[in-house]
């Protein structure tokens, strides 16, 4: 019970549904990565293509002296492909790299914030509330019954 207007309950409330909502997603992603065999698979194929490729490379570089030309391309081909594997490997599990506890704690200083919240708040005027005073029943004069 919140002392603050009910359309800002419903808001929160509605926050509250999407924030739920984005977490279980997030917790799905989580428990649910790629499975092992195809990183595995994956990487394996790397490490055979990028051991092949300077037999394939190695007419084309014909050109060059003693084919050294061939040596920086397949170290970048082999820069390139190893980093998008290993790009494609950090984005199975996201919440390893990502600063989790600074968005936990901006989410908390948000919901502080609202919690905070007082009538007036928002620019509107606050008219008081009338407050009705209880009192005990005066006790009734014995009634008579001589009349």
């Amino acid at each position: 019970n919140l002392p603050m207007h009910w359309l800002r309950k419903n808001e929160i409330n509605k926050a509250v549904t999407i924030f739920e909502d984005n977490l279980g997603s997030s917790e799905r992603l989580l428990s649910s990565p790629v499975p092992l065999f195809y990183s595995r698979h994956t990487a394996r194929f790397m490490f055979f293509f990028m051991s092949f490729l300077p037999f394939a490379l190695y007419e084309p570089f014909g050109n060059t002296w003693n084919h050294i030309g061939l040596l920086p391309a397949t170290a970048m081909y082999a820069l390139f492909l190893f980093g998008i594997e290993e790009l494609a490997n950090q984005m199975e599990e996201p919440f390893t790299i990502l600063p989790m506890q600074v968005f936990c704690d901006k989410i908390y200083n948000w919901c502080m914030e609202i919690v905070s919240w007082q009538a007036g708040d928002n620019g509107m005027r606050v008219y008081p509330k009338e407050v009705k005073y209880e009192t005990l029943p005066k006790e009734m004069p014995a009634v008579s019954s001589h009349k």
